[in-house]
């Protein structure tokens, strides 16, 4: 009987935290009486998008809205949309704090937690409660909880799970009613994280898919809602999606698409799980357009579906894979794996309860954790089951079952290679199938490892752990956040989700290198250049005196019918012969003239050019141009004027 007690006290303690998704309204505390007093937040805590700490005191006469998150959390990212919506009802009475209670490791780093603020477009205050302390405070016992606290500082309401909207708008609404008098509708303005990062070309890129036979990379550029194509070299070829955030079908100038993930590429089709939106889109090669063809646009919760794809909802679905012609998609928001049949446009469970955890069993009776990536081979499905830090195999047939290779429970992680009782891995999101073997990217911990899903072991290939962008030796090698991985000729492809870049890994000389995008700078901004690694056209030298240069002007044409993107931002840099930037500046009209103080002399202009047809804003073509000057001491005028013809690239 004492044996029998200490099982259950554990199974309770183990069952206080966890992932709350379409819960119902647990109900308010005290929102009339208002008897609990909001506990004040510890002050040395680490804030983001704010210069400041803040404090409940400061915040009296405001209605406060406490958000408990993590930010491998699906259901906490499901939260998110209702969050912005009420903001902007609500901008001048409500302040939202995320209060951000880390279930990884690695998911304490305040840095870490920058890049998901970064990556969610999240623009309230968030506090790194990285100790739980604040969590504790509040007795929370899921990720999300949130917390409703009234202009005199006590709580009036409390709930967890998804689908907040409606509840937290009616009692927004109740105590704006109850306490008309003593509301500060003070606007409350903060310095976002999104405001003090560099530019680049690909934001928060979370997959990639390898055509070698076509000489195709296929990189999804989730923040900037598009998929990036380029050569297996990097030459920019075309860009799918017009980067605006949205639901429309059409031409690649002019579709959107909303925080796309996971791409499988079948003869000259395209298919792009596009996550945020809920859908599934086929993007043709060939007439270069894009179609839904699962999915109606919005969250649905459905754990047994069996209809046509197109008029079934979905539910945040992040990775897919073909075999024979069934496309399967692991979908994160639901804890299960669909297939869709190809031929008869129908969708249908094949893996997981909808339950969130790890248990092995028959295909549909088996418990999943946020599947995120997903491959097949050897008559199998494997996914990367994120939440419980597994790898996991699903066989294609029917009356198949659900097996663990690698993973133990929601909140068994770390890094250890070994066989399957000594390995952890800590959220994968990426695997591919090469040759019998896994390769996953073990996210969280920031390494490449390679799987034996027979022998059941775990060995790390390519990554030292510790976050960074170093190339060379593949051990020595440095990422942060690995999210997609893709395989072709000998090479793996890795979309460096926080570095903002595709790195490759090549197999036989074990070494990472970076992809470099030609035409593109990866790091605007970056302080050092070599003009002898340019990858993008390099111009006449200009031969001008500069001892007396006080102006350039661009002069540069572009095709008719053709404008500045205004979407994008064309800039120049002038740079000194020791590799020092002079001066940038935005590209707004053209021509356009730089002024030049004396001491200014630059040995090369190194321009970045978007343009699009007038009658597309979408990203269209890109120019990054290298133009060289040369010194002449005879006398020239102080003005120099730079022109060329810029062409419609194919």
């Amino acid at each position: 009987m004492k044996r029998l007690t200490i099982i259950l006290m554990l199974i309770l303690l183990v069952g206080n935290i966890s992932c709350a998704q379409n819960t119902g309204d647990r109900g308010r505390m005290n929102s009339e009486n208002n008897t609990i007093r909001a506990p004040e937040f510890p002050g040395d805590m680490e804030w983001l998008n704010t210069e400041r700490s803040l404090s409940l005191e400061e915040l009296r006469g405001k209605i406060v809205l406490l958000d408990f998150w993590t930010y491998c959390c699906i259901n906490c990212i499901h939260v998110l949309p209702d969050l912005k919506k009420l903001e902007e009802k609500y901008a001048e009475e409500l302040v939202v704090i995320g209060v951000h209670s880390a279930k990884f490791f690695t998911e304490q780093g305040t840095d870490n937690i920058r890049q998901a603020i970064l990556r969610y477009n999240i623009t309230h205050p968030v506090v790194n409660d990285k100790d739980l302390r604040i969590w504790n405070e509040y007795n929370a016992n899921a990720w999300p909880t949130l917390v409703l606290i009234n202009p005199e500082g006590y709580i009036a309401y409390r709930r967890s799970g998804e689908n907040v909207f409606d509840a937290l708008d009616g009692q927004i609404q109740f105590l704006l009613d109850k306490f008309e008098g003593e509301i500060d509708r003070t606007p409350m303005d903060f310095v976002l994280e999104q405001e003090k990062i560099p530019d680049t070309f690909l934001k928060f890129p979370g997959k990639v898919t390898a055509d070698a036979e076509n000489d195709r990379l296929y990189i999804t550029d989730s923040n900037n809602n598009r998929i990036v194509v380029t050569d297996m070299a990097g030459n920019l070829l075309k860009t799918i999606g017009s980067g605006e955030k949205g639901q429309s079908d059409g031409s690649f100038e002019s579709a959107q698409f909303n925080q796309p993930q996971g791409t499988v590429l079948l003869e000259n089709s395209l298919y792009i799980a596009d996550t945020e939106n809920h859908l599934i889109r086929r993007a043709d090669l060939e007439s270069e357009t894009v179609e839904t063809i699962a999915g109606i646009g919005r969250q649905v919760y459905n754990r047994r579906p069996d209809d046509v794809a197109k008029y079934t909802g979905l539910n945040s679905p992040w990775d897919l894979t073909i075999a024979d012609s069934t496309l399967y998609i692991a979908k994160a928001g639901s804890h299960q794996i669909w297939r869709l049949d190809l031929r008869s446009g129908n969708i249908t469970l094949h893996a997981g309860s909808g339950y969130e955890n790890i248990k092995d069993g028959p295909l549909t009776e088996a418990q999943l954790a946020q599947p995120s990536g997903i491959t097949h081979g050897d008559g199998k499905i494997y996914f990367a089951d994120s939440e419980v830090s597994g790898i996991r195999s699903a066989d294609i047939a029917p009356q198949g079952k659900v097996r663990t290779i690698i993973g133990h429970g929601l909140f068994e992680y770390g890094d250890k290679d070994g066989s399957y009782r000594r390995a952890r891995l800590q959220h994968p999101l990426g695997i591919t199938y090469v040759d019998g073997m896994l390769y996953i990217a073990d996210t969280y911990n920031n390494k490449i490892k390679r799987i034996d899903p027979d022998e059941r072991t775990s060995e790390t290939v390519a990554g030292t752990g510790e976050p960074g962008m170093k190339d060379g030796k593949a051990k020595s090698a440095t990422f942060d956040e690995p999210g997609g991985i893709d395989y072709a000729d000998g090479k793996l492809y890795i979309a460096d989700t926080n570095n903002h870049l595709v790195r490759v890994f090549d197999l036989e000389s074990k070494t990472v290198s970076t992809l470099k995008i030609s035409g593109i700078r990866e790091m605007a901004g970056a302080s050092e250049f070599d003009p002898e690694s340019f990858s993008g056209t390099v111009r006449d030298p200009v031969t001008i005196d500069l001892n007396s240069l006080n102006q350039i002007r661009f002069d540069i044409s572009l095709p008719k019918g053709y404008k500045l993107n205004p979407l994008a931002t064309s800039q120049v840099r002038l740079i000194a012969g020791d590799g020092s930037i002079i001066k940038t500046a935005e590209l707004t009209g053209l021509p356009q003239s730089l002024p030049l103080k004396e001491s200014m002399k630059p040995k090369y202009a190194e321009l970045l050019i978007y343009y699009c047809r007038k009658d597309n804003e979408g990203l269209c073509f890109i120019d990054n141009s290298l133009v060289e000057f040369r010194n002449s001491n005879d006398g020239m005028s102080g003005e120099i004027t730079v022109s060329y013809d810029l062409m419609v690239q194919s």
